[in-house]
C-alpha cells in the first residue's frame, strides 16, 4: 500500500500524530479510552492469552506423552514452533500488526500493543485499512497455526486433546470478540469489531489516519464531539 504521509523528523515518524502516543494529560476530555484500548491495559492481554490455554495445553501435553516415536514428537514441536515464530514476527506483522496504531513508533524495535506486547517490529507502520489479499493471507496464516495439530491428533488417535483444541478455538473467538476485538484499534484487522461511531471519532482525533482511510474508500459518518 503507498504511504500517503511524510514523517516528521522526530525519530518516532507517524507516532508524532497519533493520539495514543502523547501524553495522557492532553487528552482533555476524550473518553474514548473507557471504550477502546488507547493505552496499554493488561486485562487484554489476559483475555488474549487464557483462552488459548484450553486448546494448546492439552495438544502439548497429548502429543507429549503420546506413542509417536521421538523424531515424529521432534519434528511437530520444532515445526509447529518455527511456523508460528514465522506468522507472528514475519508474516503477521508484515500484513496486520503494521497497520496498528501501536506499531508507529519507529524508535521502539518491540511492540508496544497490549496484546502483542514485546514482538519484535519486522515491518513499518501503515495508516490504512488492509487490502483483500492481506486479509486472505491473514485468514489462511492463522488458520494453518490453529490446524496444524490436527492431523497429528487424528493420526495418534488423540481424540481427547483434539476436543480440547476445537473446544479453545471456539471459545477463543467467542472471547476476544467479546471482550478484545470490540476495543481494538487496530481497525484494519478482519476481526476487528469496534462500533463505527467509536471508530470514526477517533479517525476525527487522528487526521493522518483519517486521511488514509479516506483515500481507501472509508466514508466518515460520525464527527465524534
Amino acid at each position: 500500500m503507498m504511504k500517503f504521509f511524510k514523517k516528521k523528523n522526530l525519530g518516532i515518524g507517524f507516532a508524532s500524530e497519533i493520539c495514543i502516543w502523547k501524553d495522557k494529560s492532553d487528552c482533555g476530555d476524550c473518553k474514548l479510552d473507557e471504550q477502546i484500548f488507547c493505552r496499554p491495559k493488561l486485562k487484554y492481554m489476559i483475555y488474549f492469552a487464557l483462552p488459548l490455554m484450553i486448546g494448546l495445553v492439552p495438544v502439548i501435553l497429548g502429543v507429549l506423552f503420546s506413542n509417536f516415536n521421538i523424531i515424529i514428537k521432534l519434528f511437530f514441536f520444532i515445526s509447529w514452533f518455527a511456523y508460528a515464530m514465522f506468522f507472528f514476527s514475519v508474516w503477521e506483522s508484515h500484513m496486520i500488526c503494521n497497520y496498528c496504531p501501536y506499531y508507529a513508533n519507529d524508535a521502539q524495535k518491540t511492540l508496544h500493543c497490549p496484546i502483542d506486547k514485546g514482538k519484535l517490529k519486522t515491518g513499518k507502520y501503515q495508516p490504512g485499512p488492509l487490502s483483500m489479499s492481506e486479509k486472505i493471507q491473514f485468514i489462511l496464516g492463522a488458520s494453518i497455526l490453529f490446524m496444524y495439530p490436527i492431523p497429528f491428533l487424528i493420526i495418534g488417535g488423540l481424540l481427547l486433546p483434539l476436543t480440547f483444541l476445537i473446544i479453545g478455538i471456539i471459545t477463543w473467538i467467542i472471547v476476544i470478540q467479546l471482550k478484545v476485538c470490540n476495543a481494538c484499534v487496530n481497525f484494519a484487522c478482519p476481526l476487528n469489531r469496534v462500533k463505527k461511531e467509536i471508530r470514526d471519532e477517533f479517525f476525527q482525533l487522528n487526521p493522518i489516519i483519517k486521511e488514509a482511510w479516506i483515500k481507501s474508500g472509508y466514508k466518515i459518518e460520525f464527527e465524534g464531539k
